[in-house]
C-alpha cells in the first residue's frame, strides 16, 4: 500500500525526497473498509483525505424524493473526500461510500495542514492535489453537458470500464442523469454494435 501511494504523490509532486514522503505517511492512519461501506455521510463534517487501494468511491446525495442520486464515481487509487465540508469543516451535503472491500490511508485536515506547514513539497501536493481536482471536474462536466446521453455511456465506457463492471446499473445511470431504463437501451445498443 505504501508503495502504491508513493508512485500516486510522486504523480503530483515529483520532487519529494524519501524523507519527505516517510514524514508524510507517518501522518496516515491505515484502515479496512467492507464493501458498501460509507465513510462520509450527509450532515457529518468530513474529516480526512482517503487513499483507496482497490474499490472506487460514490459521492451521492438525496434529492428532494429522497431518493440517492450520484453525482461522482472515483477510481481505485485516488484521493478522494468530500471536498467543501474537508476544507470548510462544515457539515457535508453528501455522503461517501466504497463499492467493494478497500484498504484506505487516511489523512486528517490537522495533519494535513501540519505538513503544508513544515514541507514546501507537502504545500505543493497539496496545490496540485486541488488543481488536478478542478480540472477534473471541468472536463466531467463538460463531456456530461455537451454530449447526448450515448455518448456519456460511451465515455463511461471508455474512460472509466471498471465503473461498469462494480457499480450498480442504478448508480452509472443516476451519474449520467437518465433513467435505468434509458441506460440498459443505450447499453443493448452499444453491445449490437460490437
Amino acid at each position: 500500500m505504501r508503495t502504491i501511494i508513493t508512485k500516486e504523490l510522486l504523480k503530483y509532486n515529483p520532487s519529494f525526497s524519501e524523507a519527505e514522503i516517510e514524514l508524510g505517511l507517518s501522518l496516515f492512519e491505515e484502515k479496512e473498509f467492507k464493501a458498501n461501506s460509507l465513510i462520509s455521510q450527509i450532515g457529518e463534517i468530513c474529516q480526512y483525505i482517503f487513499f483507496t487501494e482497490s474499490s472506487i468511491t460514490r459521492c451521492f446525495y438525496n434529492d428532494a424524493e429522497g431518493k440517492e442520486q450520484t453525482l461522482w464515481m472515483k477510481s481505485e487509487q485516488s484521493f478522494i473526500t468530500e471536498y467543501k465540508s474537508f476544507v470548510n469543516g462544515s457539515k457535508s451535503e453528501f455522503s461517501l461510500q466504497f463499492y467493494e472491500d478497500t484498504k484506505v490511508l487516511m489523512i486528517s485536515r490537522a495533519n494535513l495542514l501540519k505538513l503544508y506547514s513544515e514541507s514546501k513539497n507537502w504545500a505543493l501536493f497539496g496545490i496540485s492535489l486541488t488543481e488536478q481536482v478542478h480540472i477534473t471536474l471541468i472536463d466531467v462536466f463538460v463531456n456530461l453537458l455537451s454530449n447526448d446521453a450515448t455518448r456519456n455511456y460511451q465515455y463511461i465506457e471508455y474512460a472509466f470500464p471498471r465503473f461498469l463492471q462494480v457499480a450498480p446499473l442504478k448508480d452509472i445511470a443516476s451519474m449520467l442523469q437518465m433513467s435505468q431504463v434509458s441506460l440498459s437501451r443505450i447499453r443493448a445498443g452499444n453491445q449490437l454494435k460490437k
